[in-house]
């Protein structure tokens, strides 16, 4: 991993933090207050997922998930990739095509989302996945399984710290609920041959509508911004305030969501980042990152808990208290048009 790049790109990389899956599953508490203190920070770190047996069938799922993805997305007609239909206003479900316009060029990325109240549902449903994926469920559900088992790890993590009662996220966080949490397989085409990458980023600078995401990538494109930023306007990082994250073998990169800092009244962090072109080397290869994302059961109150550690804004009459459901979809809306993408569907 370490030659994934010419050494003279000089790229201003971040040095995350890293987490030991095994320390965390031990109940090892200076690994714990680590990870509670980085997600009041920024919401990044490394997770070592190779010194413990779980981390390393969650890593191999997701390297499996990777290939069945880049040769899907690559092979499979878009008319048959877009019989794979979206939930309306969501991104949980289905095969997405989005591009971008900038000076009479275009860029675009793809995704296959596959949902995980879907995966395991406890009553059968209609629902399966299209032809070119079904031989794969296995996979993604071992993917979704293992990673879940991660996050609840998280989630009791931060109960404790946060002096919530013991269940307090994991329960509103459970891989049986309808949730519209998920699995996503990205692809970003490599540039062709003498194609210039695009000045504005592939994704513009957002967090996630999630709780917690665990990215799988093996090609450099996430950047985030520095810990303390240069500001050029209110919410607009200076740009050479983005540093680029480095690829790690046998790691995922765990990022907070805005779901879980709205739940804690912005106590915890949610991280900001943005996707652009690779540079050097790895500059005409696709980029094929695998995502887990998990949400807030559809009815859990969009509200901060009740704690000593948590701060608590004042209580207006007039406010509505969304579901998770309504201010996920309300989420996404906001990121497509604030994305300005095309959509092929």
């Amino acid at each position: 991993m370490d030659n994934l790049l010419y050494p003279s790109e000089g790229l201003s990389t971040i040095e995350l933090p890293k987490i030991s899956l095994a320390k965390l599953l031990k109940n090892d508490e200076t690994e714990a207050q680590a990870v509670f203190d980085i997600c009041c920070r920024t919401g990044f770190f490394y997770l070592d997922l190779m010194d413990h047996a779980k981390g390393e069938k969650l890593w191999e799922s997701a390297c499996l998930a990777r290939e069945i993805g880049q040769n899907v997305m690559s092979t499979v007609p878009l008319e048959e990739k877009n019989k794979f239909l979206k939930r309306p206003g969501t991104l949980d479900r289905g095969y997405g095509l989005f591009t971008r316009e900038e000076n009479g060029r275009s860029t675009s990325y793809e995704c296959i989302n596959i949902p995980q109240d879907e995966l395991f549902a406890e009553q059968p449903t209609a629902w399966k996945l299209p032809s070119w994926l079904e031989q794969y469920e296995s996979n993604f559900v071992t993917v979704m399984r293992e990673g879940n088992t991660i996050a609840n790890v998280i989630f009791g993590i931060l109960e404790k710290q946060l002096q919530l009662a013991s269940g307090a996220l994991t329960s509103c966080h459970r891989p049986t609920d309808t949730s519209h949490s998920f699995l996503r397989i990205l692809r970003y085409p490599g540039l062709k041959e003498n194609q210039a990458p695009f000045k504005e980023p592939r994704v513009l600078p957002h967090r996630d509508g999630v709780s917690i995401a665990m990215l799988f990538t093996w090609v450099y494109g996430l950047q985030i911004p520095e810990e303390h930023p240069k500001m050029i306007a209110p919410g607009v990082e200076a740009e050479d305030s983005w540093r680029w994250v480095k690829p790690m073998h046998g790691h995922t990169i765990i990022n907070l969501g805005n779901a879980i800092r709205l739940l804690t009244n912005r106590k915890l962090a949610s991280g900001k980042h943005r996707v652009v072109h690779a540079v050097g080397n790895q500059a005409k290869t696709d980029r094929v990152s695998v995502l887990v994302s998990v949400r807030p059961g559809d009815n859990t109150p969009m509200k901060a808990f009740e704690s000593p550690m948590i701060p608590q804004a004042a209580d207006r009459k007039d406010k509505i208290i969304e579901t998770a459901i309504e201010w996920g979809d309300r989420h996404v809306k906001n990121f497509i048009k604030k994305m300005d993408f095309k959509e092929t569907q």
